[in-house]
């Protein structure tokens, strides 16, 4: 249910933030709560250079110059806090639940809350065109349950701080397409921002990979004396 209500706020403050600012500069400021829970769950030096690596790449592909709104950027806020909680309740949920039953009960309750709201400030304009349900049905779809799917999929397998840092590929892979499907222009600032996020992701990967095959009994084991830890 906690999930749930995340869910419907996170969602809320997105779509209300990037009808202020840029939709990147709304992106990069919801990103930097995940990333700032990376930095914050940071417990050896590798895992604190990762996540500044991802930091310094996401505030690095906030447009130069923007102008931020006190609006766009409280509802930015606020985006970035509950995408900070989701990954820790998503996680929880993925671990409580060995299928998607969690996320199903996470979804409707989600559903339930926003649907009032949505038939007070839209439903006249439902009413007058339905064909927008399906359309609604399909950004539904496309983003929230299957990416939710796959972050819990993904959440079951890579720790919080992984996780994290990860998202913050997100813009860079926009740019990316951007530039390949859009012909959009790709600055050295962005360049330079995209190439630390990359790195940032495989760094964190590889270092909670190594984590993950070291042996018990080393990680039972005093560094350098072979005896096992008091």
């Amino acid at each position: 249910m906690a999930l749930g209500a995340v869910f419907a706020a996170m969602n809320v403050a997105y779509f209300q933030a990037i009808e202020h600012p840029p939709i990147g500069v709304a992106s990069t400021i919801e990103l930097l709560g995940p990333v700032t829970l990376a930095v914050a769950m940071s417990r050896h030096w590798r895992d604190v250079v990762g996540a500044l690596m991802a930091l310094a790449g996401v505030l690095l592909l906030a447009s130069p110059g923007s102008e931020l709104p006190l609006t766009g950027l409280v509802f930015g806020v606020l985006a970035a806090t509950c995408r900070a909680l989701y990954v820790v309740l998503n996680r929880r949920v993925g671990s409580l639940f060995d299928d998607w039953s969690g996320l199903a009960v996470a979804l409707a309750v989600g559903a339930c809350l926003l649907t009032p709201v949505t038939a007070v400030t839209h439903g006249a304009a439902l009413a007058r065109h339905p064909h927008l349900l399906l359309t609604g049905l399909l950004v539904a779809l496309l983003s929230s349950l299957i990416p939710y799917s796959l972050d819990m999929t993904a959440l079951r397998r890579i720790d919080v701080r992984a996780f994290g840092i990860l998202l913050a590929m997100s813009p860079a892979v926009g740019a990316g397409i951007g530039f390949v499907l859009l012909d959009e222009h790709i600055t050295v600032r962005q360049s330079v921002a995209i190439a630390l996020v990359v790195v940032a992701g495989a760094w964190s990967v590889k270092t909670a990979d190594n984590r993950a095959d070291r042996p018990p009994e080393e990680a039972a084991t005093k560094p350098g004396t072979g005896t096992p830890a008091p």
